[in-house]
């Protein structure tokens, strides 16, 4: 029932020519996308379209030595894939097979209709899902560079100038020209949750590259970001809390550097990021996401150069602009292991009067000398001020 007579098989080689006309035509009446394609490309689908008939006629013939169905796509570049979708293939597969359907019957002897086309279905389940294949391939293969790609960048980001990271960047695919947040987390990721952080982080923002490495992984996030923004933030602002967002997905430790103004000088943001990461044992209550300006007293014991910058400039000089009375009352009072009655003894004031210095610093620069946390920030900064004041 599922072999043809040699006079059927013969019938089918002598008009598989026929065939692959009637189907190109009919390809070309049914799809307007076809007939805007370039020449090259339909000349390349109409060798696709006759290699697969051929090979049917030859599968029918002697299927033991038939060769895959995966054939018929390599007479056409690979980059036809991006030129050509899955879904429009397989429906050229399935309007080559329609005609094939319609006319191979009455090629053949009339008991032989039905066996023809049970043979053409068949043959073109088979050429379906190496259509499948085909494309599952091409995206893998287009997956890998574009990781590669996105590596490269990010290296460069730490080793290269401002100028090749933006080149680096763009060929990553890299566009907007806005704001940039590095992320960097503990987590051990395969493919698939690659793509699905990649899909999570194009969701929120225009602009993304994602490297891992080993039982970790970076993230750099910019550009426009995807709705949910009030009028009164700031892009900075609005990359720095999608760039949260993404580190807490990551389900493990995870630090997010300060936002730098563009691609080009996005490495300080990852630097910080990854410094942080380094540094976060050393604060074993600190929440999961941090920021990197939070580790700021680690990351200078653990050496960090970029650390002593940032602290002079975030912590520090907002608390010198203040002046004298608030900067001496920040240091007496932290000197003093927090009292307010010995730091007043000391400068010669009233408790209310040290009480209310401390708590415009907490406004005016953002740290609280009466919390333990922010009181080593400030007193890590008073320190390093006075040394690098030393050294000058």
């Amino acid at each position: 029932m599922d072999e043809l007579s040699t006079p059927g098989i013969t019938a089918l080689r002598h008009r598989q020519d026929n065939l692959v006309e009637h189907s190109l035509d009919r390809v070309s009446a049914t799809y307007t996308w076809y007939r805007g394609l370039p020449q090259d490309a339909r000349t390349q689908i109409a060798s696709v379209a006759r290699l697969g008939v051929e090979m049917f006629v030859d599968w029918v013939e002697n299927r033991s030595a038939a060769a895959s169905p995966t054939r018929i796509f390599s007479v056409a570049p690979a980059t036809l894939t991006g030129v050509v979708t899955l879904d429009q293939t397989l429906g050229l597969v399935r309007t080559v097979l329609d005609v094939v359907l319609e006319e191979a019957p009455l090629l053949v002897p009339e008991d032989e209709h039905d066996t023809v086309r049970i043979l053409v279905l068949t043959f073109g389940r088979d050429v379906g899902f190496a259509a499948a294949e085909v494309y599952a391939r091409a995206a893998e293969a287009r997956g890998a560079w574009g990781a590669r790609l996105e590596s490269v960048a990010v290296d460069a980001m730490l080793h290269d100038s401002s100028q090749d990271v933006a080149t680096r960047a763009a060929a990553a695919g890299w566009r907007s020209a806005g704001p940039v947040v590095a992320v960097a987390g503990r987590a051990q990721l395969d493919a698939l949750a690659v793509s699905r952080l990649r899909h999570q982080c194009r969701g929120m923002v225009s602009d993304s590259l994602i490297s891992v490495r080993g039982d970790s992984v970076i993230i750099v996030l910019g550009g426009d970001t995807a709705g949910g923004a009030h009028d009164e933030e700031t892009p900075g602002t609005r990359v720095d809390q999608a760039a949260t967002r993404v580190a807490q997905e990551l389900g493990g430790a995870a630090v997010v550097g300060p936002v730098a103004a563009d691609v080009a000088r996005a490495g300080g943001s990852l630097r910080s990021a990854l410094s942080g990461l380094r540094a976060l044992p050393g604060w074993t209550e600190a929440p999961s996401p941090v920021h990197a300006d939070e580790l700021l007293p680690e990351r200078l014991l653990g050496g960090d150069p970029l650390a002593t910058e940032q602290i002079l400039a975030r912590v520090y000089s907002p608390l010198h602009l203040m002046g004298d009375p608030f900067e001496e009352t920040v240091a007496t009072y932290l000197a003093l292991g927090g009292s307010l009655e010995a730091t007043a003894r000391t400068l010669f004031v009233h408790a209310n009067t040290v009480r209310y210095r401390l708590g415009r610093v907490s406004e005016q620069v953002g740290w609280d000398p009466t919390d333990s946390r922010d009181a080593l920030m400030l007193h890590v900064a008073i320190i390093v001020a006075r040394l690098v004041g030393a050294d000058a």
